[in-house]
């Protein structure tokens, strides 16, 4: 998915980053000590040289993005079918699909394909527009209120469209574009690739902020409107609104997932060295669980917060005690899991599984309600309609439309 380009300059940095993360590698009761000169907020020189567009700016009220908001708490509004339901239709793209479909203000939805496609489709699963990058396009996109959608691809660019399909912007950085998008309360976006971006809503930087890895995990965002989002350096990073490094929490794996942001602001999250960390908004640990496999997905959280779901690497969706990390159950599916479970209305949590499937799990017991054979591994988050249907995209290139039959 990401191509590692380097200049003297970004080899220096990794260089840094690498014996840092050798030397003082993270504990495994502590956190890493925040400080400041983890990271630096100040663009390399090169970086105005980059062909970007702009637009006028507008107001730029979140509406829907990968986890359900900023906080990425990963449930859903409404309810989806605890019976076995079939698949309806397809949308059938001419790759892979990793990103996650997202639903517009007026029921579009917009999906990303391998094949370079991003694609917006009716209810019905009918095209409206699609528009072509030049490389894969894994990025999950963002919608605000007014339907402009946000979206990154491989070559490097990051996007706006308005609703009919017409281009905005084009912000270009060094990396790939792979990270899903936030937009905050004040309509500022949130995105990674070589570091963690902040734009306007016409697609000025605001301020880069440079971390020792790839960021392709989703930016959260808390109450106190602090960014936190996971890097490829093993780190967690905070940063202000103004872009100033407020800590950065070392673990022993990638992050790639979403922190999830609870109500006090404590953020939760996995990493590949097989841990569920929760910290404190200071940057302390509460707590981490050790659940033997890689956690490459986000974290679904119930109502009440007293619940937190994921997937492993091991193929297991696994329910911890929000208060101490402790596991309440573990339901094994065929395959490893990489898409973030979605719990919906009812206390069912829907996931995808590389072993094909498509699993409904009771979100108290983990006893599975029903699974259903897609024919392709999966790897995106489902999204519900009001309608009730799950929308879930595949490894064959099929965006999948599931739900009750039709009488």
């Amino acid at each position: 998915m990401t191509h590692v380009r380097t200049t003297p300059i970004r080899r220096a940095i990794l260089g840094f980053f690498v014996l840092l993360l050798t030397a003082c590698g993270p504990s495994s009761k502590q956190p890493a000590e925040p400080s400041a000169s983890d990271v630096a907020t100040t663009p390399t020189p090169d970086d105005d040289a980059l062909e970007s567009t702009q637009a006028p700016e507008i107001p730029n009220i979140p509406f829907a993005m990968a986890g359900g908001g900023p906080q990425r708490l990963f449930r859903a509004q409404a309810p989806g079918p605890r019976e076995r339901p079939t698949v309806l239709r397809t949308f059938t793209t001419g790759g892979r699909i990793a990103a996650s479909p997202i639903i517009g203000p007026d029921g579009s939805i917009y999906i990303g394909s391998t094949d370079g496609s991003f694609n917006a489709l009716r209810r019905n699963g009918a095209l409206r527009w699609s528009f072509i990058c030049p490389e894969p396009c894994f990025a999950t996109a963002a919608i605000s209120q007014s339907g402009v959608v946000y979206v990154g691809c491989d070559d490097d660019a990051f996007r706006a469209f308005t609703s009919d399909g017409t281009l905005r912007f084009t912000y270009r950085m060094r990396h790939d574009a792979d990270s899903p998008a936030a937009i905050a309360e004040d309509g500022t976006i949130y995105t990674g690739g070589d570091g963690l971006h902040a734009l306007s809503s016409g697609g000025q930087r605001k301020w880069k902020l440079l971390t020792g890895g790839h960021v392709s995990a989703p930016p959260s965002i808390r109450h106190d409107d602090t960014i936190i989002v996971g890097s490829h350096d093993h780190r967690l990073y905070a940063a202000s609104p103004s872009g100033t490094a407020l800590f950065a929490f070392g673990t022993g794996g990638i992050i790639q997932g979403a922190a999830a942001i609870l109500e006090g602001d404590d953020a939760v999250f996995g990493s590949s060295d097989g841990h569920v960390y929760r910290l404190l908004p200071a940057g302390g640990l509460r707590w981490k669980t050790a659940l033997g496999a890689s956690i490459d997905t986000g974290v679904s959280v119930s109502p009440d917060e007293q619940r937190l779901f994921v997937g492993t690497m091991r193929g297991e969706v696994v329910a911890l005690h929000a208060e101490d990390g402790n596991v309440i159950w573990r339901t094994a599916t065929g395959d490893s899991i990489r898409a973030t479970p979605m719990l919906d209305s009812d206390g069912v949590l829907f996931v995808g599984s590389r072993d094909r499937h498509l699993y409904a799990l009771d979100a108290a017991s983990g006893t599975i309600l029903w699974r259903l054979n897609l024919g392709s591994e999966i790897d995106t988050t489902v999204a519900i309609t009001a309608t009730r249907q799950l929308l879930v995209g595949a490894d064959d290139g099929n965006l999948y439309f599931i739900g009750a039959p039709t009488p």
